[in-house]
């Protein structure tokens, strides 16, 4: 698969795309104003797909920002919708599922989840899966109907994730556990544990389960057993999903205290530098509440002052900095040379030019 047809891309949430090269520097492509703050964007072929909480899902040229289509709802589209070949699927805050067609946005179903939609949809092997108030179901992506419901004691908190086999499905609650199921039938494999509510949802990465919560705890556990690897702890509050870099053993995860956070992925330790001690991890200017992405070996992330930035993925130097004007609070998406940004009621399109080969 090489485009980002779901939350932080893929399945397993992973956010990358290291078959890209990174920006070294960025501009703005062409920027479009929607009705109401814009949520993550997903790709698909030459269309671009964004919902807003006014409760409209957009449908835009990807190169030229040219507006295809609106599907309008009463209710907000917070979550990131899912696009398939065959279909786009957005879900509002009551808990109802649309499927679209992704070339005119009529309408082919829609079902009523059993509660209050609470996390960015997911979707694999023909079936979707999406958190609520009441726990996680999962429906035929086909006709909507929905396989099963597994009920948890609190809403489910981000994204759920599929395992690297597609046999298993991980989600976190705001009740303080991280539940892993099986994914074709919703029976319980195992929880655990958190130390708060997990948020933006589970990363799966080599066979581990990474989570961090609004106790300021970051869990790596074992995919299969659900056994910690590794904890690792700050003063405020983990406010994004966790993207790692399996190659290079490191994990990024954003917080409230304005730095980015990174640690190797086998200990947990602090992996930023300083003269004398190992840093907080890569300071920027607000709270982090967008998830990181990485396009080659540079990570793109945006702050709650309306700054991205461009940061190298494995030296962890600022690369760039570019102001979007208003926070940003939604994950990005990647594709070739582009990276599209929701900013307040505005999606920016941002764009750079390959460095050219060395003679």
């Amino acid at each position: 698969m090489t485009d980002w047809n779901q939350f932080k891309r893929d399945p397993q949430h992973s956010g990358l795309r290291r078959d890209l090269e990174g920006p070294r520097r960025v501009e703005e492509a062409w920027t479009a104003e929607l009705v109401g703050p814009v949520g993550s964007p997903v790709l698909d072929r030459d269309t671009l797909f964004v919902g807003t909480a006014r409760g409209n899902l957009y449908a835009f040229d990807r190169e030229t920002g040219h507006r295809r289509w609106v599907f309008e709802t009463t209710d907000g589209i917070d979550a990131t919708p899912v696009v398939t070949r065959e279909r786009v699927y957005a879900a509002t805050d009551p808990g109802t599922v649309h499927a679209l067609d992704p070339a005119t946005g009529d309408r082919a179903w829609r079902a009523d989840l059993p509660a209050s939609l609470e996390s960015a949809l997911a979707f694999a092997d023909g079936r979707l899966y999406a958190g609520h108030a009441a726990g996680l179901s999962a429906l035929e992506a086909e006709i909507g109907e929905i396989d099963w419901t597994y009920e948890t004691d609190s809403a489910v908190g981000g994204a759920p994730a599929i395992g690297e086999d597609r046999r298993r499905v991980y989600a976190g609650t705001d009740g303080e556990r991280v539940h892993c199921l099986e994914a074709e039938t919703g029976e319980e494999v195992w929880t655990a544990p958190t130390d708060g509510a997990v948020t933006d949802g589970p990363t799966i990465a080599d066979e581990r389960v990474y989570v961090g919560d609004d106790d300021g705890t970051l869990l790596a556990l074992d995919a299969e057993i659900g056994q910690t690897w590794f904890s690792y702890e700050i003063r405020g509050s983990f406010t994004s999903s966790a993207t790692v870099l399996p190659d290079e053993g490191t994990t990024f995860v954003g917080a409230d205290d304005g730095y980015l956070h990174v640690t190797d992925t086998r200990f947990g330790r602090r992996k930023v530098r300083g003269w004398l001690f190992s840093k907080e991890g890569i300071a920027l200017d607000g709270e982090v509440r967008a998830s990181p992405v990485v396009a080659g070996d540079v990570l793109c992330v945006g702050d709650s002052t309306g700054s991205v930035y461009g940061v190298d993925a494995l030296e962890f130097d600022l690369l760039w900095h570019f102001d979007v004007g208003d926070a940003v609070s939604s994950t990005p998406a990647l594709a070739p040379d582009r990276l599209y940004v929701g900013a307040g009621d505005r999606l920016y399109c941002l764009e750079w030019t390959p460095d050219e080969p060395r003679a």
